[in-house]
């Protein structure tokens, strides 16, 4: 068996010097090589260069044409972005006249809240002194302390004369009540007031021209602990008593905690008006 002599080792070529030796690609050089066996000749070629130039002509058309087209469409896009930046301002000086408008009815509901915190509170300070007034004047019920009287004619037995209750002697009791310090009083359901008239009519004593039957029944509100002694003190106390102690007129007196008095149903002055203080 003979020797065969070792093939002599390759000499190694780096990348960047096989690259550098071979620029043209192989698969490039084979179609070369075939391209020059074939023959292709001058008509092959211009055919070649003539489908080159249609694309190159259509792709410079469809160039030009978008050109053109966006040249045409630019005034109109820069009218729409104008118009847009138009509305833009316009919306923006919208909202701030709204917000000033805004302002200004906020300032004029914290106004108005003021107003009617004032008025609210005035119509409270009317009410307190309308409420006030109607119980000076007679006009609302009250309710209160105070003394319930029960006045009635002398038994009919003919033991006394004179034993008959007459209007002045009403009267006189009320006067008395009023001297003694009572805030508010009714006879029989009826309240006194400044325009209160107890009179006679016929055979009946009226009170605002409502006839009146005995018993005759006066609630007056006052201070219970003093306004029954200090009507004994007054002219129409002293009166009554002695209508009791000579007619035995009846003139019972009890001291409650609670007396109730109606409301006058005048509810405004016949004659008196408000006048200037001088």
């Amino acid at each position: 068996m003979t020797d065969e002599p070792s093939p002599a080792p390759r000499e190694y070529v780096g990348l960047l010097t096989q690259v550098m030796t071979n620029t043209l690609d192989e698969d490039y050089a084979t179609l070369a090589e075939k391209r020059a066996v074939g023959g292709s000749g001058p008509a092959g070629s211009r055919s070649r260069h003539l489908g080159l130039l249609a694309v190159l002509v259509v792709f410079g058309l469809m160039v030009g044409v978008s050109a053109i087209k966006t040249d045409q469409e630019r005034p109109q896009t820069q009218a729409e972005r104008d118009e847009l930046i138009t509305q833009i301002h316009n919306r923006q000086d919208d909202q701030a006249a709204l917000s000033s408008r805004l302002n200004r009815i906020q300032d004029d509901v914290t106004s108005l809240q003021k107003t009617v915190a004032a008025q609210t509170s005035r119509s409270a300070e009317i009410a307190a002194r309308v409420s006030l007034l109607g119980t000076v004047a007679g006009t609302v019920p009250v309710v209160g302390p105070g003394l319930v009287i029960t006045t009635d004619d002398a038994s009919p037995d003919g033991s006394a004369v004179g034993g008959t209750i007459l209007d002045t002697d009403l009267q006189a009791l009320a006067n008395g009540l009023w001297s003694a310090g009572a805030e508010a009083m009714s006879i029989n359901g009826h309240r006194l007031t400044a325009l209160t008239a107890i009179r006679l009519a016929g055979l009946a004593i009226t009170v605002d021209n409502v006839s009146l039957s005995p018993p005759y029944v006066i609630h007056a509100i006052g201070d219970p602990a003093t306004l029954p002694a200090r009507l004994l003190e007054t002219s129409g106390g002293q009166t009554w008593l002695g209508l009791e102690a000579n007619f035995g007129i009846k003139f019972d007196r009890q001291s409650r905690e609670s007396v109730s008095v109606p409301g006058d149903p005048h509810e405004y002055l016949l004659y008196a008006q408000p006048g200037k203080a001088r």
